[in-house]
């Protein structure tokens, strides 16, 4: 399909920008976004456009400017817009890259429309549409032994302004290859495009991208973590409250981040970060903190995040827990995902337990109320207990004092994390399965005290440790190697929050949880 044939001339009360987006609303009228998915294109709307474009520092006179994955050319465009309110004129180089034919006509027309009106007000405007795979044919780039060296055929960007495409990758292909170092488990394509365009910016070049935030926490980016922010400074994140009006309607079940950052030599250096909100894609609502890039950046136990706090508050917050002085493998504790795959096991799934010891209850999200495990509760759908055979015998376990921790929470809901206790002194079964929406905490090769229990899951259970975990991810899904990092206090404190959670059914959640956990580790009221 070839859209060359439709492609509208720019109106005159259109903006350039207003006629970059008009050109992707009618690929978007061409091609589904079943389509547009597949190949990870989730164009940029106007609003975002500029935001983006503003976050640039505009004092050269001669600027080279990067759009990977370019699409319809509107995040160039809102560049090019904001040069036309410059009073400087500039000489500006652009490099795109687009690989979908199909865009490219579209690609092509708004960077005629942007040369034509950027020269009309005395700057020279030169561009350069490559046609090719941007990681491919620019892996020389991230290759080179030292980023700072140069190279007879090597270009060097001021600014580079990003949407990527956004998919996950084969380990194994192509792509995966030519930042091998940076693959941990199943890539996504967006966070190469990141460590790429990095590794072709200049000295004190900066860099806009807009993505989800998952690159910020969990292992599979861990190793591309480490390498960015020991190659730039964050300066500025955005973070969007509502996710759902972004791109296409939910389409990004992630929160959905823009992120400055500038290429500087020095490294481990402290800066300020300006860290903005809004409530969706027309800025409305917007509020700004500024905050010190050690409450961004933290390294703990050769783990590297990126935190956004949104709010004094927040900041707060992330003091106090960043001084708790333990995690679960300190101690001597693991959390693992519950094993039943309800899919995979459907033939042994059953909807109550048999008589005799042919099955054994299986708990669900669903199964966790208040700080107790509840079974049975018949919910539709459901399964309320597996078969014990040979074929399950893998998938059940012994039962022990644990602490269940649910692995998604809706958007909807308040909280992110949810904690409940299993004891095995009410729970009068020998074993049991667990299904792969929940996480579980145990003691390896022991068994959890009862009050060490009951203080992890009311700590869990809080406010405060709900937030700090917001301020670290964006996901609505817990992983294990999320709640493996988090901070916790010292035993003795856990088993003081527990022993008074387990007495006082008043402690099970709300505000009796949190005035108790507050008094027992010291902490004053927050506001």
């Amino acid at each position: 399909m070839t859209l060359i044939h439709e492609i509208p001339e720019k109106l005159k009360h259109e903006d350039i920008v207003q006629y970059a987006e008009s050109l992707s609303n009618l690929y978007a009228r061409n091609y589904s976004a079943s389509v547009r998915k597949l190949k990870g294109q989730f164009f940029t709307p106007k609003q975002v456009s500029i935001y983006m474009a503003g976050l640039f520092e505009l004092h050269h006179d001669v600027i080279r400017l990067l759009d990977p994955g370019a699409g319809t050319g509107i995040l160039t465009a809102a560049f090019c817009e904001r040069l036309l309110h410059n009073e400087r004129t500039v000489e500006l180089i652009i490099d795109a890259y687009e690989n979908d034919p199909a865009l490219l006509p579209l690609l092509r027309k708004t960077f005629e429309t942007c040369k034509l009106e950027l020269e009309a007000r005395g700057h020279a405007v030169d561009y350069h549409i490559y046609d090719q795979d941007f990681i491919l044919s620019n892996e020389w780039d991230f290759r080179k032994p030292d980023l700072f060296s140069t190279h007879a055929e090597a270009t060097f960007y001021d600014f580079v302004i990003s949407n990527p495409p956004y998919y996950k990758l084969n380990k194994d292909s192509r792509q995966s290859s030519v930042l091998m170092k940076l693959v941990s488990g199943q890539p996504n394509i967006y966070a190469l495009f990141m460590a790429l365009c990095t590794s072709m910016v200049k000295p004190e070049g900066e860099m806009v991208f807009i993505t989800p935030r998952s690159f910020c926490s969990g292992l599979y980016y861990k190793s591309f973590r480490e390498w960015f922010l020991n190659n730039v400074q964050i300066t500025n994140i955005h973070i969007f409250e509502s996710r759902k009006d972004i791109f296409d309607k939910d389409e990004v079940l992630q929160e959905i981040v823009i992120i400055k950052a500038k290429r500087r030599k020095e490294t481990n250096k402290h800066n300020e970060v300006i860290i903005t909100t809004s409530r969706n894609k027309e800025f409305d609502k917007s509020r700004s903190i500024v905050v010190s890039s050690t409450d961004v950046v933290r390294h703990r136990n050769s783990e590297t995040f990126i935190r956004i706090p949104t709010s004094p508050v927040d900041v707060d917050i992330l003091h106090i827990v960043d001084g708790w002085p333990t995690t679960l493998k300190d101690l001597g504790l693991e959390i693992s995902t519950g094993p039943v795959v309800p899919f995979r096991a459907e033939e042994y799934l059953l909807p109550e337990l048999t008589e005799g010891t042919e099955s054994v209850p299986l708990l669900w999200m669903h199964n966790m109320r208040d700080m107790n495990i509840v079974w049975p509760v018949k919910k539709k759908g459901k399964a309320s207990a597996i078969r014990v055979c040979d074929e399950t015998v893998s998938l059940l376990l012994a039962v022990k004092n644990c602490v269940f921790v649910k692995r998604f929470s809706s958007k909807e809901q308040k909280r992110r994390l949810y904690a409940a206790v299993l004891l095995e002194s009410e729970f009068p079964y020998e074993s049991v399965g667990i299904e792969n929406h929940v996480n579980y905490i145990y003691r390896p090769g022991g068994n959890l005290s009862v009050y060490e229990a009951f203080g992890i899951a009311g700590i869990l259970n809080t406010t405060i440790l709900d937030n700090f975990f917001r301020s670290l991810n964006g996901n609505t899904q817990v992983n294990a190697t999320d709640i493996r990092s988090l901070p916790l206090p010292a035993i003795e404190d856990i088993k003081t929050i527990g022993e008074v959670v387990y007495k006082s059914q008043s402690c099970l959640n709300g505000f009796h949880l949190e005035q108790a956990v507050s008094g027992i580790l010291g902490i004053k009221t927050l506001e």
